[in-house]
């Protein structure tokens, strides 16, 4: 549970990051059709640096943990095998934004 844990909280230190696991949870089914990263989830201007960040190194990241599985070829992204393990955190996360603290800088 512990390693599940860390490198959930490693996962959403990021905000490229958090939007694709927020966008994933937000879907109805898992076995929803991908979603197509043509254009990046909750897009807001990222720029070409933002998008080959993405590219190289959030989404092999979230790839590795097995949060999400990302076809490069197809440029899309779907559920992973341990995505149901930290539904419940991104849930609690999601249901309690309002409480949590925000950066103001």
């Amino acid at each position: 549970m512990t390693q599940v844990v860390d490198i959930l909280f490693e996962a959403l230190a990021n905000d490229q990051r958090r939007r694709i696991l927020f966008d994933l949870m937000d879907r109805r089914s898992l076995e929803a059709d991908p979603i197509s990263l043509d254009i990046p989830p909750n897009s807001t201007g990222d720029g070409a640096d933002s998008v080959l960040k993405r590219q190289h190194v959030h989404l092999p990241k979230l790839d590795e943990f097995g949060f999400v599985d990302w076809n490069p070829e197809a440029n899309t992204v779907e559920a992973g095998v341990r995505f149901e393990e930290i539904r419940p955190a991104l849930e609690l996360l999601r249901n309690n934004r309002e409480t949590l603290p925000v950066d103001s800088s």
